[in-house]
């Protein structure tokens, strides 16, 4: 058996400003922040919409979708079918962060148009419609994480250790505030 080299064999690419490492570090913190902008803000929504379970509709919401793309590209990438071909890294993480601009702008604009004619000291109690809205815009940020999350982890594993660390360090700093 011939000595082929391992991955803690092969030197690492060269990156002597760490500008690898910084990309990978916020594009790791980047597909997570939008999901803590909703749930940071679930006592803002709790009060607008008091008889609804917040917290836990945007859980669920959030997760199956996550999951759900997450099976989906595991199963399209592993099918090896060649009918119809999984789109590339960079295509589902640009339509992914797209994704998130769209879901983190819509649910601004619906709290708006929804409570536009609300007094200044009268809080107005959000409409179903907009409640429905705003968890439609939860689910198109799961199914994003798990369109951009997903690629980003399987792409960056095929690169030095270092790499996926900044990838998960990215995304643990995501979470404080």
């Amino acid at each position: 058996m011939e000595n082929q080299p391992t991955r803690d064999d092969q030197t690492d690419p060269k990156d002597p400003y760490h500008i690898t490492y910084m990309i990978h570090f916020l594009l790791g913190a980047g597909y997570l922040v939008p999901w803590n902008s909703f749930i940071t803000a679930v006592d803002y929504f709790q009060d607008l919409y008091p008889d609804k379970h917040v917290s836990k509709v945007f859980s669920v919401a959030y997760m199956v979708a996550a999951m759900t793309v997450l099976i989906i590209l595991t199963c399209w990438s592993s099918s090896g079918s060649g009918v119809v071909k999984l789109p590339g890294v960079k295509v589902r993480m640009n339509l992914g962060y797209g994704l998130f601009v769209l879901a983190l702008m819509v649910a601004p604009v619906t709290d708006w148009i929804a409570h536009r004619n609300a007094h200044r000291n009268e809080v107005k109690r959000g409409s179903n419609m907009a409640f429905v809205v705003l968890v439609s815009m939860v689910v198109l940020t799961g199914f994003a994480e798990g369109l951009t999350g997903g690629s980003l982890v399987g792409a960056t594993g095929k690169l030095p250790g270092r790499y996926m660390q900044a990838v998960v360090a990215g995304n643990a700093s995501a979470g404080t505030h």
